[in-house]
């Protein structure tokens, strides 16, 4: 086994290497383009084999290394679902219940930590090409958003070493815009309703600060509701007969600090406030925030529709969670990468460059702050004197600074489709 800080220095020359070749690659697209877009395919199929398969192989079977973080966690609750036992009854889980039973089907095939890396990136493969589906007819450089996509080091890093799921949510709503445009506003609502609160079951308790802001997006909010409630109400009849209140226990996740967010980066400057707050009622304010500017989002902007306005709600949400809920980790960007890259950035070397180091320092950022900085909370300004406390403090300045920009671009981008929609209307 590889040491932790060789895995660390690795980690850092892949992500800043990634984040190259992304400028690279956006500098020189008008040479690239063609070649990509004559080859479209293949190099969709490339960009998964060179990017996924290669470097799951070379870790996992050249170098023969086992999988850490979250992959451990996933299989060491899939074996003993596997075995018939209960989630949350019979052993921890922070997931939605049907999560487990999920991870739980690749082990029939090769009972070992590493199909599941192999399953999240086969289900991102999916859930890439499903975006640049959607995206095309309005996107001329569709394909070279899936091969930057590729490249950022974020999604390599949350796919190949900590195999995240998080990308799943943005799945799901895919899965709600491929609805057939000639369904009915009641028919639309409630399946949409229905898919969520699938979505509720299979991913995680965070995905409620979408569901409500949908409410407000939606026409017909009765059907939507009543989607939900069709999937949610039996689902926690049966689930508090199995096991009574055990199944709340993802909940218990947001009791962590994590970082970067507000609350990490105003620590050191409001410190004594903060010390007469718990952490839960900060999680709550944050995840309060975030349902209530959501929801605004989402009514001021109601009137392009669900369609139009979703993907950039959903950019809008999950941005405004990582900035305000301190439980959030930095690793949460994978959850709109997807979206951000397709949908939210402009093909602009401004957009690109900060986007890249964005990605590369929310990688590196929890090499340093766990491996070197103990995972320390800065409550004074005086603990900055620390050189470590004092580097991993500015890069957490400025990646809160990066998802401040991505939210008012989110919003900003609202405003110019509501815009593009009055003109079109009084055209």
């Amino acid at each position: 086994m590889i040491s932790l800080d060789t895995t660390s220095l690795v980690k850092t020359i892949i992500a800043l290497g990634l984040s190259a070749v992304v400028m690279l690659v956006w500098y020189g697209q008008r040479r690239l383009m063609p070649v990509l877009d004559a080859n479209e395919r293949t190099t969709r199929w490339l960009a998964f084999v060179a990017l996924r398969l290669v470097p799951f192989a070379a870790v996992y079977l050249v170098l023969d290394q086992e999988p850490r973080s979250d992959v451990i966690f996933f299989y060491e609750r899939a074996v003993p679902a596997m075995e018939g036992k209960l989630v949350y009854r019979d052993f921890l889980s922070f997931h939605a219940p049907l999560f487990t039973y999920l991870t739980v089907l690749p082990l029939f095939i090769w009972n070992n930590a590493r199909v599941l890396v192999l399953m999240m990136a086969l289900i991102e493969f999916v859930i890439a090409n499903a975006t640049y589906r959607y995206v095309r007819p309005t996107t001329p450089d569709a394909l070279l958003r899936y091969v930057l996509y590729y490249l950022l080091p974020l999604p390599f890093v949350a796919m190949v070493l900590s195999s995240e799921e998080d990308v799943w949510m943005w799945g799901f709503g895919l899965l709600t815009l491929a609805l057939p445009a000639s369904l009915s506003d009641r028919r639309f609502a409630f399946l949409t309703g229905l898919i969520w609160g699938v979505a509720m079951l299979t991913i995680k308790f965070m995905l409620v600060v979408l569901l409500i802001p949908l409410f407000f997006l939606i026409k017909d909010r009765l059907y939507y509701l009543l989607g939900l409630a069709v999937i949610g109400i039996p689902s926690i009849l049966i689930l508090y007969a199995l096991m009574g209140t055990a199944f709340l226990m993802p909940i218990q996740h947001s009791s962590y600090p994590m970082a970067p967010n507000l609350v990490s980066v105003l620590r050191p400057i409001l410190g004594s406030l903060f010390g007469q707050v718990s952490l839960t009622s900060l999680n709550w304010v944050g995840l309060l925030g975030t349902i209530g500017g959501g929801s605004w989002v989402a009514w001021q902007f109601r009137h392009l529709g669900y369609r139009r306005a979703f993907p950039l709600v959903f950019c809008f949400v999950f941005g405004l969670f990582m900035v305000m809920l301190p439980s959030a980790p930095g690793y949460y960007l994978f959850t709109q990468e997807m979206a951000l890259v397709f949908v939210l950035l402009a093909n602009t070397r401004t957009h690109w460059f900060r986007f890249a180091v964005l990605n590369f320092l929310l990688v590196v950022q929890p090499i340093l702050m766990i491996v070197y900085a103990d995972n320390a909370l800065y409550t004074s300004l005086a603990m900055l004197g620390n050189p470590v406390y004092l580097l991993d403090y500015g890069i957490q300045v400025v990646e809160l600074a990066g998802l401040i920009w991505l939210v008012v671009l989110s919003y900003n981008k609202l405003k110019v489709e509501q815009g593009t929609g009055r003109m079109v209307q009084g055209g």
